[in-house]
């Protein structure tokens, strides 16, 4: 179409406008018609004041895109492996199951926070100190840079920078160089591999013993430790974003270095990271963030047959479900216990026979300020003296909201929890 100036090319203009509006009327299912009965102000129009209202009303979509965007982060405080927002805000959108109704444990001691800002804090693993119990540790990972290992008044006596560690776990009488050690380990999120380290009973801190670099098959979230009753050896499970859990048997090279070969590989389902093995009982415990917490047996001939032990929405569990650990008592009884990160709560269920359901307590603020969206957990019920004369529990801590901001881990005595 050849353009001229003067009316007629106003009249081709208004032509080409409104065919434009017929085309968006169709797509938006608004009739032209509608279109022209419209309020003249909300036509097409080079008026000001119809740019001051055009303006207006962006303005305010904004903004409600903007209220909209809070109010959805607020209510998903989750971890999922973003950096925690720890403010007075966040803490109030918790959520409203949060545990006011749920009895209120407190913790007794806390460690020395972590290094690293951020969602950096996530497991810890105790140690516990053959010879003097008082000198037990808690070794705790910063995913953001390392180890930490801290004593039983929280105090940081080593940090291992040496990659971006998820969870740790560790096990003691693991033969390596003719002597029994206890054997640390926790998956390098870095470069996907299996950092590998003995505990120096003298020193109390930690020494890499990986005869190599060896890399998982999955692209490893979570890690945790068996080992068997039935052949002595010591395994590494690792787990996934993708829902798939590897194992690997870790043996003595032959050069006092520790080396690893996955025996097993199973898919659970979606998302999981948190696992515990019962070594005298022989199983396998993994918490499905969205779903529930799972049993398969420990050795790597155990295949996939599972059981459910809790889920989502039973009334005790809120996703994500994340730490899980074991209480172990005489003749095979004890407790199994996870982290229900959706309410700030922790469950516990007996560890013999179908894992019944016991109780559901959270860790409120006292003394020491309480925990929020815990990921990683451990326990031991040996007496270490002192207030932990009955054991203790240790659990990350999402919202370290005294001092300093960086996450940190709770220590709670045992018998506060289990009377």
């Amino acid at each position: 179409m050849q353009l001229k100036f003067g009316r007629p090319v106003q009249r081709d203009v208004w032509m080409l406008v409104q065919m434009a509006a017929l085309v968006v009327a169709f797509i938006s299912g608004t009739t032209l018609a509608q279109l022209n009965n419209l309020p003249t102000n909300a036509k097409p129009s080079g008026s000001k004041e119809g740019a001051k209202q055009s303006q207006d009303k962006k303005d305010k979509d904004e903004n409600k895109d903007k209220e909209d965007k809070h109010k959805s982060e607020s209510r998903s405080l989750s971890k999922s492996d973003s950096k925690k927002v720890d403010t007075d805000k966040a803490r109030v959108a918790a959520p409203l199951a949060m545990g006011n109704e749920l009895e209120t444990i407190h913790a007794a001691v806390e460690t020395e926070p972590v290094p690293h800002g951020g969602d950096a804090a996530d497991d810890p693993a105790i140690w516990v100190h053959p010879a003097d119990p008082s000198l037990s540790t808690i070794i705790g990972t910063d995913k953001m840079g390392g180890l930490a290992v801290y004593d039983l008044n929280g105090k940081q006596l080593q940090y291992v920078a040496d990659g971006l560690m998820d969870n740790v776990d560790l096990r003691n009488g693991f033969k390596l160089g003719g002597q029994k050690v206890t054997l640390v380990t926790a998956g390098d999120r870095r470069d996907n591999s299996i950092a590998i380290y003995k505990v120096n009973p003298q020193t109390r801190q930690l020494e890499n013993v990986a005869a190599g670099k060896v890399t998982h098959g999955v692209k490893v979230y979570g890690a945790c430790m068996y080992q068997s009753r039935l052949s002595g050896k010591t395994f590494y499970f690792a787990t996934s974003k993708s829902g798939e859990v590897e194992q690997f048997e870790l043996t003595d090279n032959g050069q006092g270095k520790v080396d690893a070969r996955s025996v097993r590989r199973f898919k659970v389902g979606g998302v999981v990271e948190g696992c515990v093995a019962d070594d005298e009982l022989g199983h396998f415990y993994v918490s499905e963030e969205p779903v529930g917490i799972w049993k398969y047996s420990a050795e790597p001939e155990g295949g996939t047959t599972r059981v459910a032990v809790g889920k989502v929405g039973d009334g005790h569990l809120h996703a994500d479900v994340e730490g899980l650990t074991i209480a172990y008592g005489p003749n095979g009884t004890g407790y199994l216990i996870a982290s229900s990160q959706g309410n700030y709560s922790y469950v516990v269920y007996k560890r013999e026979g179908g894992n019944e359901f016991v109780k559901q307590f959270r860790i409120g603020d006292g003394a020491i300020d309480g925990v929020e969206e815990t990921d990683g957990i451990d326990v031991t019920t040996a007496n270490l003296g002192g207030q932990f004369s009955k054991g203790v529990f240790v659990v990350q801590d999402g919202f370290n909201d005294k001092g300093s901001k960086n996450q940190n881990f709770k220590l709670v005595p045992f018998d506060a929890i289990i009377k």
